[in-house]
């Protein structure tokens, strides 16, 4: 929805209020205000308010006075971070090494490191299928249909 002139004459009020509106701007402001009661009534009242914000006196603010903290805290909140950042840098260096590819013909042997001791990997000529709980039953193998897998782009080719 666009802006109304009657939208974009009151921000002119606001920036005569402010002496920075040019005199073409003030004539236009002048002409809208004279055939437009509803911004004249909003003209008279920023006046108003305005001249009685500016005719206030001003006040002071309060001190506000912040207690340093003690050389103790700072040296402690230090080690803190310190150490923080030392153990995030450990984090990211094992996670980073604990990825890695493994040397040998399977390059997803690494995720076996995670698997529970008890479980059954389940594999096939393409490498590894997944893990199954040594009471379970063995999974029966899908029919085949005359697909074959592509496993360079993910599609079936016939």
């Amino acid at each position: 929805m666009g802006r109304t002139d009657c939208d974009r004459m009151r921000e002119r009020v606001s920036l005569e209020l402010d002496g920075e509106l040019s005199p073409h701007g003030s004539s236009l402001l002048e002409r809208h205000l004279s055939r437009c009661p509803a911004c004249a009534g909003f003209a008279s009242d920023a006046r108003r308010y305005t001249t009685l914000l500016r005719s206030a006196p001003l006040e002071q603010a309060p001190v506000v006075v912040l207690r340093r903290r003690s050389a103790r805290m700072r040296l402690s909140m230090g080690i803190g971070a310190a150490v923080a950042s030392t153990a995030a840098a450990a984090l990211v260096a094992v996670s980073t090494l604990s990825f890695a590819k493994p040397s040998g013909d399977h390059p997803r042997a690494v995720a076996l490191n995670f698997a529970p001791p008890a479980a059954v990997v389940e594999r096939a000529s393409g490498g590894i299928v997944g893990l199954r709980h040594p009471s379970a039953a063995p999974a029966t193998p899908a029919p085949r249909l005359g697909l074959q897998n592509s496993s360079r782009n993910g599609l079936f080719d016939s």
